[in-house]
Formats: C-alpha cells, sequence, structure tokens
C-alpha cells in the first residue's frame, strides 16, 4: 500500500505544515516577564523555540496568535477518529495513561467535586463516569464542547476557565490534563484555579518534559535527521521542566506537592498508512520502534529521577504534578 504523503493526512483540527510571519505574535516570558532570550531552534519556518534568559522556562516567541484555534475543525473528522472508541470496539488511546492518573487522583479525593480544565471531548473525563465525583468540564472549543455533551452527557461550559464564572471554593479538585502547556496566560489560568479550588483541594497536571523535548531535539541532529516537530511549536506554546512547573506554582500561591515522571503517551500511528489520526490504539506491529522507544525512555527516566533524588530530568517524555492551594 502506497502511504499517503504528509499533505494528505487528514486531522481533525486547523494544524498546518508551515505559518508566517503575519499569523505569529512575539510575547514575553510568561513566568518572569522577562523579554531576554536564548534561541533554540525553529518549526513551521516562523515558530522560533527559545528558553528565558532570566528564569530558563522555555517558551515559542513568535507563537501563534490563538494557538486555541487548532482545535476548531471539522466535527465530521472528530465523529471519524472517535468511532471506534465511540461503539466501543477499541479503546482510547491514552486510556492506559487516563485510567492510572485517576486512579492516583481517587487516592488523594476518592469523592467530591471535580472539574476538568481543557476537556476537549471528554475522553479522560469519560472514564471518572459513575463513582463518587461530581464531574463538570471547561471547553473554549464551542465544537468539542458540544460533543463532549452529546457523547458522555457531561456538563461542559464552553468558555475559558478565566471567563468562567465558576463559584469560588467549590471544587475539590482541578485537573488540567495535557493542557497546560498549550496556555498563554499560565499565571492567569493558575490563579483562577486558585480561587475556585477548596483549601484543601489538589491540581494534578500533566504536561510534556521540554528537557525530553531538547533531547529529542540534539538527537535528531546527532544521527542527521533533523524533525520540524521537536516542541509541537503550533500548539505547546511552554515547555516545562520540574523546575520551572515547580516556580510557576509555586508564583501562583501553590505548593508542588510531588512532581514525577509520567506515563508515557504511544501517540496513534494511523496516518502513516491510512492518512487519517484516528483516536484509538494502534497496533504495535505498525510502530514498533516508537513505541518501544518510549516505553525504554519512561523506565530510564524512572531509574534517572531516583538517581536526581525525586527530579524529572531528560528521558521522562512527560511530567506529572500534584499541587495544592499554600
Amino acid at each position: 500500500m502506497q502511504q499517503p504523503s504528509n499533505a494528505d493526512y487528514v486531522r481533525g483540527g486547523t494544524q498546518k505544515d508551515k505559518y508566517t510571519a503575519s499569523e505569529v505574535m512575539y510575547w514575553p516570558c510568561p513566568l518572569c516577564g522577562s523579554e531576554d532570550e536564548k534561541f533554540i531552534k525553529t518549526e513551521r519556518d516562523v515558530l522560533r523555540i527559545v528558553s528565558c534568559a532570566k528564569c530558563s522556562l522555555v517558551r515559542v516567541n513568535p507563537r501563534l496568535e490563538n494557538p486555541e484555534e487548532v482545535y476548531t475543525g471539522k466535527v465530521d473528522i472528530y465523529r471519524e477518529e472517535f468511532r471506534m472508541v465511540l461503539n466501543g470496539r477499541a479503546p482510547h488511546h491514552r486510556d492506559w495513561n487516563y485510567l492510572r492518573d485517576i486512579e492516583l487522583i481517587r487516592k488523594l479525593k476518592p469523592k467530591g467535586n471535580w472539574l476538568d480544565v481543557g476537556t476537549n471531548v471528554g475522553s479522560f473525563l469519560r472514564l471518572a463516569r459513575g463513582q463518587s465525583w461530581n464531574l463538570q468540564g471547561v471547553e473554549p472549543s464551542e465544537k468539542l464542547a458540544n460533543l463532549a455533551r452529546e457523547w458522555w452527557g457531561f456538563e461542559i461550559v464552553n468558555n475559558f476557565l478565566e471567563k468562567a464564572n465558576l463559584p469560588s471554593r467549590h471544587f475539590d479538585i482541578v485537573t488540567l490534563t495535557d493542557v497546560f502547556e498549550h496556555v498563554v496566560n499560565p499565571q492567569e489560568m493558575l490563579q483562577s484555579v486558585r480561587r475556585i479550588l477548596k483549601p484543601d483541594g489538589v491540581v494534578f497536571l500533566k504536561v510534556p518534559n521540554g528537557k525530553f523535548n531538547w533531547m529529542k531535539f540534539k538527537a535528531r541532529g546527532m544521527f542527521g535527521r533533523p524533525s520540524d516537530n521537536d516542541y509541537d511549536a503550533y500548539e505547546h506554546v511552554c515547555h516545562y521542566t520540574h523546575d520551572t512547573l515547580a516556580k510557576m506554582m509555586e508564583t501562583c500561591g501553590f505548593s508542588a506537592k510531588h512532581i514525577f515522571v509520567e506515563t508515557h503517551v504511544q501517540v496513534p500511528a494511523w496516518h502513516k498508512v491510512t492518512g487519517h489520526y484516528y483516536q484509538h490504539e494502534t497496533p504495535w506491529v505498525l510502530d514498533w520502534k516508537t513505541q518501544s522507544a518510549r516505553t525504554f525512555c519512561y523506565h530510564a527516566a524512572k531509574i534517572e529521577s531516583l538517581m536526581r533524588f525525586g527530579k524529572v530530568g531528560y528521558l521522562a517524555p512527560n511530567i506529572g504534578c500534584i499541587a495544592s492551594p499554600k
């Protein structure tokens, strides 16, 4: 079977292979406000990845003006991507990750009011149904919010968290899973989280590891296989490390109780054969090299973290964080 070209890759969102100067904007460091920076690389023609010279937070500068609009694609494509999950014929490709995170949350807060920020179509929150939580979501995309309501029956506020007008000190749990790296105003968002969270509430975050992205970039260059997507710069505007994530939480009035190596995500590879992404799992034989590498890095990262006295290093693809208000 002839593999589809990149131009034939059907996506649920509106991401593009290349961007122009008219589509981007410059912004200061969202952690410390500095404009001094160190250049790392450029992706998709104009998206520069830089490290703040003052606090070391890595960000995309310039970035897309409205990166959240990447997720305003055609609903029919999302339906096609999810069809196997919806009819129960296959698990979502992140279910393994979601179930582990839900079990961790259960140990911290087995019941109460749970708000999921950036719910998307409800893939994560759907696995927490039927238990002792009152589930609610916030999703800025109207199309995705409507799908979450239609498919799983969730109460979804269609807005950005900062504009959602949710009650103060109401939630026991707030989750931001694969969301915080997309946020252009992280301090404003965390201040909103702190307002709506109960004094004894918990925040659970999961983000890609900025050090791992840097390692990928360097390794690919070393072996003569450069990529235009090491940092997913079209959608991921901030790239946190153990230290910069802890500093962001502290700056916004949270205490990071536990920062840890998160489970690795086996991203589907259907598009290599079919030209369509699909949200259900890819058979191991179709992508065995990448899946084996991700599994190895995850287990090696656990060892690396032990050797670094609990700090997440370069080998962890993702970072998890549990925090509470100070």
